[in-house]
């Protein structure tokens, strides 16, 4: 009875733990996304052509994730985002983060959902708006950091 006992605590401790670092990962990466500023090209992606290059800026403040480009063509307002993998690796010797993370918003019959991969100071991903399940508009972005003056 007594070794039951003592499996079970030593089961529940455990899991606990496992708990709690889980937790402590996912705001450890919030802190290194919190007000950044990138510089970006937006492309909007048609089904034959890739559209020209739009200048604008991406903003990671407080959790969530904005662009003004997206705001002006898709009403998109700052968006709540959910990091998917925070990695540190070496490549040629250089110390590389890297950061995935995604983001959803739904309003009325409209979806949108952000998927972006942050590498150091770069920036790449994607933002997809849905209408009753069906792609309406897709855009493709690439920037940097924008340095502070």
């Amino acid at each position: 009875m007594k070794n039951t006992f003592k499996i079970y605590c030593l089961s529940i401790v455990t899991f606990l733990l496992f708990s709690a670092s889980a937790v402590a990962q996912k705001v450890k990466p919030t802190k290194f996304l919190d007000n950044k500023k990138f510089n970006c090209q937006f492309y909007e992606v048609k089904p034959t052509v890739r559209g020209k290059a739009q200048p604008s800026l991406l903003f990671l403040k407080g959790g969530k994730v904005e662009a003004d480009l997206m705001y002006e063509k898709l009403a998109l307002p700052p968006v709540a985002m959910r990091v998917t993998l925070d990695s540190t690796y070496t490549e040629d010797e250089v110390e590389m983060h890297m950061v995935t993370f995604e983001a959803d918003h739904s309003e009325e019959k409209n979806d949108y959902h952000w998927e972006v991969t942050l590498i150091n100071y770069d920036i790449e991903g994607t933002v997809v708006q849905m209408k009753s399940g069906v792609e309406k508009k897709k855009f493709e972005f690439a920037g940097s950091e924008k340095t502070k003056k």
